[in-house]
């Protein structure tokens, strides 16, 4: 074969070496990259254990006071990651938080509970949960105090303030304002916005209450939507003027006179009976210390001198917060939206089934709704789980648990509610957004081939035909005739009467216990004494409770951190647009089949 020769041998050559340098450096580079990631996430996991040893060795003091920072996010799902492990979050979750109110309620060590809220995250239903913790720690004779640096922010402080009223007494700081400014329910309507720019969204829902899509579809609030959202909005109200009165002696409409008048500045707050004393929390704290001689701990590091009792007998609680979808549970805080994926806790239900020494299963719900299939495959999964065992399930809700979080619920023996925990939403949607006109408006055409009469039914590149529509409709009539079945045989509900609960109605806790969709009002200590009633264990006999999701291995944990990346950056892209991601949030949820209507609440 004859040489090949090149009439730039020089410049071949140069190109060579450019070639290799430009290899070497972008390995060099890479290789710096990936050791500053892992050296990174070892720092992160050194930290986060260096931090937990710290805790650790908090001992409870002889005397002493527990302190509360409600301002903190406790979920329902416990914060197991690597940044909250070396960032100032709390650890523990909503039931932690419950159960360390309970301990102390009990410790011989603890003679009084100081809480600090001012902008809290804690949903309502939360919030009456630990009304009910905080009265049953009072009943034991100890005291227990909420300081504040002001009730919400310029208003929407109403829940922090139902929160602080189950307290002896109320601390509030000079200069801040009460804001209890009332309740708003806010719905996002995109319609105009997807015509400007060519989207056409198709969507039908079973039925007039099942107004998830309507964000897209409408311009405004239909009828029934606003009349859903003005009977549960005025239940929740009611329940917040009732039960504030109640505490802080308040009658008529005193109290409605002066959440029309909010926000309220410390002194007149003071004068009108809604505050006991205007003072700082360091304040508090030192009487406290000097009168009484206690010294203080916190609840997160009370909670790591708790271990489980040796015992028998256990309760399983495990914990399903977010979208209901196929595939595997997302809660990582580094990504938009928890998730509940059906393999996730199929996986959860069959290691639980394996300990012989599971006695009773309480099921936490908090969920929107989600994927019909996901929902079923679900409820199926907890209720062959209960028939195999042979244990009781009782179901504690707590925000949320409407649409799919119902259906799941429906496996329960007993559910329990919170009277403004949100429930039903028994109903069905679906569709698709068709970009054609927005196409047509960049210049973009489609072209294809198809085998099958429908094999594009779902193509968000053309509108439903009409033989479309009806295949797609008839789905939706199965599917709502399959939900409202398995209520009506769940609940003992006449179908006849399933007209006049479904339809895609939104309840209240208190309503769904008058209306049989719930069994009683109550929190996780109601449903786990239910628990061990059914599980015929005795009320003060040793139980130990097993926590699930179980805690994340380190290598879980590096994995979501790299994993997140991608999430993290779109987020922070959105942001610097002015984008509301609480807002895309909830409208995300129109992709699923059983959903609740997107409204953010304002309270």
């Amino acid at each position: 074969m004859p040489e090949i020769t090149t009439p730039f041998p020089e410049l071949r050559s140069k190109r060579k070496r450019i070639l290799h340098t430009k290899i070497l450096v972008k390995s060099v580079v890479y290789a710096f990259a990936i050791f500053g990631v892992l050296f990174i996430l070892f720092l992160l996991a050194i930290l986060g254990m260096l931090r937990q040893e710290a805790g650790m060795s908090a001992t409870v003091p002889g005397r002493a006071v527990l302190t509360i920072n409600f301002n903190q996010s406790f979920g329902e799902v416990r914060n197991d990651n690597l940044l909250t492990e070396i960032s100032e979050e709390s650890l523990l979750s909503f039931y932690d938080l419950i159960k360390a109110i309970n301990v102390a309620a009990m410790d011989k060590r603890i003679h009084f509970l100081v809480g600090n809220i001012s902008v809290s995250d804690l949903g309502l239903a939360q919030i009456q949960d630990l009304r009910q913790a905080i009265y049953n720690f009072k009943a034991s004779g100890k005291k227990a105090y909420m300081t504040s640096s002001g009730f919400g922010a310029l208003g929407q402080g109403t829940s922090e303030y139902y929160l602080a009223s189950a307290f002896d007494e109320i601390w509030m700081q000079p200069n801040s304002e009460v804001g209890i400014t009332g309740l708003s329910m806010e719905v996002p309507f995109v319609r105009a916005l997807a015509n400007k720019v060519g989207i056409t969204p198709e969507f039908y829902s079973r039925y007039e209450f099942k107004t998830a899509a309507d964000s897209l579809t409408q311009t405004q609030m239909s009828a029934p939507y606003r009349s859903e959202l003005e009977k549960l909005g005025k239940s929740i109200m009611d329940t917040f003027l009732t039960d504030v009165s109640k505490e802080r002696g308040f009658v008529g409409r005193q109290l409605q006179d002066l959440v029309n008048q909010a926000p309220l500045d410390a002194e007149i707050s003071l004068q009108k009976g809604l505050v006991d004393r205007i003072g700082y929390r360091q304040e508090l704290l030192q009487n406290l210390k000097q009168q009484h001689q206690v010294d203080e701990i916190s609840v997160e590091n009370y909670v790591l001198n708790f271990s489980q009792p040796k015992t028998s007998k256990k309760i399983a609680f495990l914990v399903l917060e977010g979208t209901i979808a196929e595939g595997k549970s997302i809660d990582n805080p580094l990504q938009s939206e928890k998730i509940v994926g059906a393999e996730t806790v199929l996986k959860q239900l069959e290691e639980i089934a394996q300990d012989k020494s599971v006695k009773a299963l309480v099921l936490r719900v908090n969920s929107p709704g989600g994927s019909y299939a996901a929902s079923q495959e679900i409820w199926y999964a907890l209720k062959k789980f209960k028939e195999e065992k042979k244990v009781p399930l009782i179901v504690s809700m707590g925000d949320y648990a409407a649409s799919g979080g119902y259906f799941i619920s429906l496996a329960g023996d007993k559910i329990v509610a919170e009277p403004s925990s949100i429930t039903g939403s028994i109903g069905v949607l679906g569709g698709k957004l068709v970009f054609k006109d927005l196409w047509a408006k960049i210049d973009i055409h489609w072209d294809g081939v198809k085998f099958g009469e429908n094999a594009d039914i779902l193509s968000v590149n053309k509108t439903f035909s009409e033989s479309e529509k009806n295949i797609f409709n008839k789905s939706l009539d199965r599917i709502y005739e399959d939900f409202t079945l398995k209520v009506s045989e769940a609940r003992e509900i006449p179908l006849e009467k399933m007209n006049l609960l479904a339809r895609g109605r939104v309840w209240s806790g208190a309503d769904a216990v008058q209306n049989g969709l719930v069994d009683e009002i109550g929190g996780i200590n109601q449903a786990l004494g239910l628990a061990k009633k059914m599980a015929d264990i005795k009320e003060n006999e040793k139980c130990a409770i097993l926590y699930y999701p179980k805690a994340k291995t380190l290598q879980e944990k590096i994995m979501e951190v790299i994993q997140s990346s991608p999430s993290v950056a779109a987020n922070k892209v959105k942001s610097d647009f002015g984008l509301d991601i609480k807002g895309l949030i909830v409208l995300k949820r129109l992709k699923y089949d059983l959903a609740l209507p997107p409204f953010v609440l304002n309270m």
